[in-house]
């Protein structure tokens, strides 16, 4: 971990020096009289990334099969891919043969979490489990562990759980600690069975649900802990975590006190958030919790519709009555094979440092 440290101040260096080479020519720069520290100034500010970033960017171009198309994932040009590609073939890292990269430095297979695909997950899970999953079943279905209405539970579907693994396993840059603020749809397991080497710890105030996590793990021999926790009385926990995923109670407060609590386990090299957000009593308050994300330094990276839902299920005394009244228009097979809940994954950066305001330039200023 320390050559990776070291790696990436000498990589924040040569970026900046490449800058200061490069930016000087740019449309809406090119002729116009910038002294070097007011550049300087700009690339601290808005330019550099944290360290977890800049891991996971380099993740992004070791299982590349195109790296000129990292302009889609990171909706960019092709100077920052270009800065990227030149530094780590200067390190010895990568090399270029057909327009293809080959990898030099094999332990960064072993660092970084592999992204996988769906189908992929689902068979590796069905594996280890001897079981074939139904996809439009609810997650905890294959575990035995049912919900508990108190404690607002209601578990998203399987595929959902196998989707918002993709999404982990995309964005996270190390088999670090992750960390699950509540886990009654076991994407702590989902995740696990797919990545062992991923260490994870669930909090969450269902004690029975924690002891049967334990079981699952122990019994697959899982990287996961668990620890009961009402995060309302606490703000901090003894570690620091590279990621945390929450879905919290879909209200204002509900989601404010997670992602809140989510936040302040990251530390100052960075952090990814995944958030699955569905609006059941939100509606416009969504724009101060936006503001919400915003102070707490998380730039959003995406916000995915149409993959997140729950299974139609009678939870809540409300769920009864949605049914009856659908029936009045569906067949209730149907009804019983619709989702009850879709709702939205949002996926943060954690920017470990101070972003300011930026000042007033030329609208065409590409600084």
């Amino acid at each position: 971990m320390k050559d990776l440290r070291k790696l990436y101040f000498k990589f924040l260096k040569f970026e900046e020096n490449q800058y200061l080479k490069d930016i000087p020519f740019w449309f809406g720069v090119k002729g116009a009289k910038i002294k070097k520290e007011k550049i300087q100034e700009v690339i601290k500010n808005y330019k550099k990334e944290s360290y977890l970033t800049f891991l996971k960017n380099l993740k992004d171009i070791i299982y590349s099969e195109n790296p000129l198309n990292l302009v889609l994932k990171w909706s960019c040009d092709q100077w920052p891919s270009f800065y990227y590609l030149s530094f780590l073939k200067r390190e010895g890292i990568i090399s270029f043969k057909n327009g293809k990269i080959e990898v030099l430095k094999k332990s960064f297979f072993e660092i970084f979490p592999r992204p996988r695909k769906e189908e992929e997950i689902k068979e590796i899970i069905e594996k280890k489990l001897k079981m074939k999953l139904d996809l439009k079943g609810p997650a905890n279905f294959p575990f035995g562990i049912k919900t508990i209405a108190q404690y607002d539970q209601l578990p998203i579907s399987i595929s959902s759980a196998i989707f918002i693994v993709k999404k982990i396993l995309e964005y996270l840059p190390l088999n670090k600690k992750f960390l699950f603020v509540g886990d009654d749809d076991l994407v702590s397991i989902y995740l696990s069975l797919t990545e062992p080497k991923i260490e994870s710890l669930v909090v969450d105030i269902d004690e029975d649900l924690l002891r049967k996590i334990k079981e699952i793990s122990k019994k697959f021999h899982l990287k996961i802990e668990t620890k009961k926790m009402d995060i309302a009385k606490k703000e901090r926990l003894k570690e620091n975590f590279i990621g945390f995923l929450s879905s919290p109670v879909y209200t204002y407060e509900g989601v404010k006190a997670f992602v809140n609590f989510g936040v302040n386990q990251f530390g100052n090299e960075g952090g990814y958030g995944f958030l699955n957000l569905g609006d059941e009593a939100i509606g416009s308050r969504i724009l101060y919790l936006e503001k919400i994300f915003f102070e707490k330094n998380l730039k959003i990276e995406e916000v995915i519709l149409k993959k997140v839902y729950y299974p139609f299920g009678i939870t809540h005394p409300e769920d009864k009555i949605i049914f009856e009244r659908l029936k009045k228009f569906f067949p209730e097979e149907m009804i019983k094979k619709s989702p009850l809940i879709g709702s939205s994954l949002w996926i943060f950066n954690y920017i470990p440092f101070k972003v300011p305001k930026p000042k007033k330039q030329p609208l065409y200023a590409y600084l």
